[in-house]
């Protein structure tokens, strides 16, 4: 008899649920709640990796991530956080690598290119920068997200 594996996703999307109002310490104990439970939860090491991106803790972040990578976790937003941080911490390779491989996994993920131009614009590469905004106002973004990308095209340019 082969053993079933709980389903924790719920338990993670309420944590999300409380990450949008705020409530951090409680988002982060549900994450560790789960992976008490099941410490191979990629939706979990995922999310918190995340969560810790965004408090600027890029160690723990990138463990939580590159943990959840290896466990098989395929998610553009998440190789597009890991990106993000490598683009903080000044590690430009790093960063197009892993954006490249969100733009992989989601070729119509419009922040992936823009946060990709980021790095380009910081290499010196005007031209593969304005290419990706260019990218962004292809996929129809909102009106607020098209406003800024058309300033950030005018200042390329």
């Amino acid at each position: 008899m082969s053993e079933r594996k709980l389903d924790l996703s719920p338990f993670c999307i309420r944590a999300r649920g409380f990450l949008s109002q705020g409530r951090i310490e409680d988002a982060l104990g549900l994450y560790e709640d789960v992976l008490h439970v099941d410490p191979t939860n990629v939706m979990a090491y995922g999310d918190r990796g995340t969560t810790y991106a965004m408090l600027k803790k890029f160690s723990l972040a990138l463990s939580d991530l590159e943990y959840a990578f290896a466990l098989g976790y395929q998610d553009a937003s998440a190789y597009s956080t890991v990106a993000t941080i490598y683009f903080e911490l000044k590690q430009f390779d790093k960063a197009l690598e892993y954006f490249a491989k969100a733009i992989e996994l989601d070729p119509n993920y419009a922040l992936a290119f823009y946060n990709r131009s980021n790095v380009f614009y910081e290499l010196g590469n005007n031209k593969a920068a304005i290419a990706d905004l260019e990218r962004c106002l292809n996929f129809n973004p909102d009106e607020d997200l098209k406003q800024l990308i058309i300033r950030r095209l005018k200042l390329l340019s």
